[in-house]
């Protein structure tokens, strides 16, 4: 290859070079090394507008000689052409290491254009790493912030609707209070009322004892001289009465005793000849009966009534053809309280409220001092748990002889004011009052029995805690609670609303399993003094 090839060839390579170091100072961001490539760049024009000068030499000396060649008149110049050729070697020579130096600078540009481009690579990703994690944390703190916003919005809601829910508690409970304190107040007058009048029949009882006992003193006076005869005469009369009645009195069979007779009439069986023969028992004390009522720890508990110890006559009697309820037999029991009133909505609601249990259903009829219905036996059960924690004292639902004794008051007879059924003096089937076979009536709303409870006829069957015995065959005369017994059954005392003639009475006794609820069965509490 001549010189002048083998310097265009040069030439060339400098000027791709060139081209590619400008390209490369365009792409790259570091301004530092934009600058020291565009530098270098213009060296190599430098270098490459030397080797094209060069080469120009060259070829306008290859031409001379050539000239020179193809005329006799050149030889003698041979000698001068043959003298030039190491000044061109030397040029040659000179830019032989001119490119060999611009070889390892451009070696040395492209480990450095390396070196460039793995940093920038690297400052790329950890730039799109950046832009990446502080996405994903934008995104993050987004999703955080609006989960906390639906978070705080829910909870404000459901504190919203909890302060609702306890504002209306605290109305309800204050309107119960009012309540409360407004028949507190009416229970207080009327015990006034009641110890008023009984002080007052007691002063009229005793004027009266001493108006009889100074009448008999005067007359026992006055008649005192002519009484011994007129008992002389009387013994003498009874003397020969009885001798005549001897003498003259035909010879027969002893009479036979009569037996007592069952008629039915519209209210149920009457027993129409009592026997004369059958013990009598003692009616209880009725002044030694008193009321008060248990404070709880946030009101009133029921208004009850303390009955005196006494034995009574329990069940039917045998001529009667109830035979769950007989034999008729004679129970004593010491003296214990028991409500006066049936268990109400008013005084239930407030254990479900302060227990947290479900509110029973009152069928629409109204709640406050209605008698709570659909409550089964387990429910009455922890009601009473929860008065004996509240008052401290031993509450419980009652057994079945003292449900009776308490019924009865003193009484044998069907109802406690008789045998026969009279208007509006309960609330039954045909008792003639508002409510008859259509729903509960308020408690109260009808006299009391002689011991001061109301409804033991009528209104809703109560709870009591004995378990069912089919008879009172084997019953104890003494003690609150007969045990043993099938207690998969309870035992259900009184009628209901719904009742009918032969329903209604004091005696009457079903079974129920405790689970039951019904909206004429509810109960009533007693308290063991």
């Amino acid at each position: 290859m001549s010189s002048i090839t083998q310097a265009k060839a040069e030439a060339q390579k400098l000027i791709r070079r060139y081209n590619q170091l400008q390209a490369e100072a365009k792409k790259t961001d570091n301004m530092a090394d934009a600058a020291r490539k565009a530098a270098e760049a213009d060296k190599l024009v430098s270098q490459i507008s030397a080797l094209q000068l060069a080469i120009t030499k060259l070829q306008a000396k290859d031409r001379e000689t050539t000239a020179q060649k193809s005329s006799p008149a050149t030889t003698g110049k041979k000698k001068a052409t043959t003298s030039t050729a190491p000044i061109i070697a030397n040029d040659i020579k000179h830019a032989t290491s001119e490119k060999m130096v611009l070889e390892e600078r451009m070696n040395h540009l492209e480990e450095a254009q390396k070196k460039t481009r793995a940093q920038i690579e690297q400052l790329t990703r950890a730039k799109s790493e950046l832009t990446r994690l502080k996405h994903d944390a934008e995104k993050s703190v987004a999703h955080v912030a609006k989960e906390r916003r639906v978070h705080d919005e829910k909870l404000q809601q459901e504190l919203a609707k909890l302060i609702a829910k306890k504002e209306t508690e605290h109305q309800s409970l204050k309107q119960e209070l009012d309540a409360v304190r407004q028949q507190a107040q009416k229970d207080a007058e009327l015990l006034k009322v009641q110890r008023d009048a009984a002080r007052a029949m007691m002063e009229k009882h005793k004027q009266l004892e001493k108006e009889q006992s100074l009448v008999l003193h005067q007359k026992s006076s006055s008649n005192k001289k002519w009484f011994i005869g007129i008992a002389l005469v009387a013994i003498f009369a009874l003397i020969l009465g009885v001798l005549l009645a001897l003498l003259f009195t035909p010879i027969t069979n002893p009479p036979t005793k009569a037996t007592p007779m069952v008629s039915l009439n519209n209210n149920g069986p009457v027993d129409t000849h009592p026997s004369e023969n059958e013990p009598k028992i003692e009616p209880p004390n009725l002044e030694a009966v008193k009321m008060y009522r248990d404070r709880l720890k946030d009101g009133h508990g029921p208004l009850m009534v303390k009955l005196p110890s006494g034995t009574f006559k329990m069940g039917s009697k045998n001529t009667l053809p109830y035979h769950d309820e007989r034999p008729q037999h004679e129970v004593t029991l010491e003296s214990f309280s028991i409500s006066q009133y049936e268990v109400t909505f008013e005084e239930y609601d407030w254990f479900a409220w302060a227990t947290g249990r479900k509110l029973p259903n009152d069928r629409g009829w109204g709640r406050g001092k209605r008698p709570v219905i659909n409550v089964s036996w387990y429910d009455a059960v922890e009601y009473v748990k929860w008065l004996s924690n509240q008052t401290g004292y031993n509450y419980r639902l009652p057994s079945e002889r003292e449900w009776e004794y308490a019924a009865a008051a003193g009484t044998q007879t069907f109802y406690w004011w008789g045998y026969k059924l009279e208007k509006n003096k309960a609330n039954c089937g045909i008792c003639g009052s508002p409510w008859d076979g259509k729903k509960t009536a308020p408690v109260g709303s009808f006299p009391p029995n002689p011991f001061g409870m109301h409804d033991t006829i009528g209104n809703v069957m109560e709870w009591t805690r004995s378990c069912f015995h089919s008879s009172y065959r084997g019953a104890p005369s003494t003690g609150h609670l007969w045990e043993g017994g099938d207690c998969s059954k309870r035992v259900v005392r009184s009628s209901s609303f719904k009742s009918y003639e032969n329903s209604l009475r004091t005696t009457k006794r079903q079974k129920f399993s405790p689970k039951t609820r019904m909206d004429m069965l509810g109960f009533r509490v007693v308290r063991v003094n």
